[in-house]
């Protein structure tokens, strides 16, 4: 959780939040079906293991989450069950669909007690972080979430009975969530500005930050820059000091760059990285990230649109007052 922030980072943070965010996608049909599956205490033929049912007497969606998560692996035969790994995997989907309804804590210790149960056998841990990337952070999945994720990741990326290599890519992983989860504090990476200075993201201040993954040889980051630019709201919080946005090209220096970037509107600040994508996920462009003043990232990869009525409200609060 976010606390401690400006009243401008609340008013646009509360916007971005009521954003319908992948993770969202279909939940409401899966935990129908979910629920719907779990109505007897035997499992049917497709199923792995019988799953936990609540009491009839647990009304509520929460409890209802945390119970099932709590309990989901207990009937499961972990010396058999990864011989159908396409049932496991379909399992694991539901198990993290019904996630976004439990409580964290819940959720964190039933990965845990996961993993620990399979924590000796490289293979079976292996298996795991594939089928929770496929689930969690494939470029196609709609249940985003880096913060169930990292668990698995870090379960493959330090396991000693895993080879090098793939080991070396989930530490690659590893490294990304933790420099640019929601919560996380933007790393102290070298920054190269345009006029050839160099600065970090420790050295830029504002009240709120919009970093924006930009780079010109994507047509749509030349749109959403266009954009930014000419947005009245985002024009109207720059100039009365409450929003800086950072244009960030993650890319080597070219003098076509710096040109292009030697004139920047007022409360721009243009940079250059050429080895961003190992602190930052860019597998889609452009990409904005919502910082408080304190370089903790307070929300990511969001929609243009959102971002600008949460612009909007921010702006017509600031004026009010």
């Amino acid at each position: 959780m976010i606390v401690s922030v400006s009243c401008i980072e609340e008013d646009v943070f509360n916007k971005l939040s009521k954003v319908p965010m992948k993770f969202y996608t279909k939940i409401v049909i899966i935990i129908t079906l979910f629920f719907a599956a779990i109505g007897a205490e035997h499992a049917h033929a497709d199923e792995l293991f019988p799953y936990p049912v609540p009491p009839d007497s647990m009304m509520e969606l929460q409890p209802r989450c945390d119970y099932i998560i709590s309990r989901f692996w207990d009937r499961c035969n972990f010396g058999t069950v990864f011989n159908y790994r396409q049932k496991l995997h379909n399992t694991m989907g539901s198990w993290f669909a019904i996630m976004q309804h439990a409580s964290a804590d819940t959720v964190h210790s039933s990965i845990d007690k996961l993993l620990q149960i399979v924590a000796k056998d490289g293979k079976k841990t292996l298996a795991l972080a594939e089928m929770a990337e496929e689930w969690l952070y494939s470029d196609t999945t709609e249940m985003r979430s880096d913060e169930v994720y990292l668990p698995f990741v870090q379960a493959a990326a330090h396991h000693k009975k895993i080879d090098k290599a793939t080991r070396a890519r989930y530490q690659a992983q590893e490294k990304i969530l933790l420099s640019s989860s929601i919560g996380s504090t933007l790393p102290e990476i070298e920054l190269i500005q345009p006029d050839g200075n160099t600065t970090t993201f420790g050295q830029i201040k504002g009240k709120s930050i919009l970093l924006f993954f930009n780079d010109p040889d994507c047509d749509d980051c030349s749109m959403a820059n266009v954009r930014l630019k000419t947005n009245i709201h985002a024009n109207r919080l720059i100039d009365n000091g409450d929003l800086v946005i950072i244009s960030l090209y993650p890319g080597e220096v070219s003098q076509e760059w710096k040109d292009a970037n030697s004139a920047l509107p007022n409360g721009w600040i243009a940079v250059s990285c050429e080895d961003a994508d190992l602190y930052f996920d860019l597998r889609t462009m452009p990409s904005f990230y919502f910082i408080n003043s304190k370089h903790r990232i307070l929300a990511k990869d969001l929609d243009l649109d959102y971002l600008f009525g949460a612009f909007q409200v921010a702006a017509e609060q600031t004026r009010r007052n």
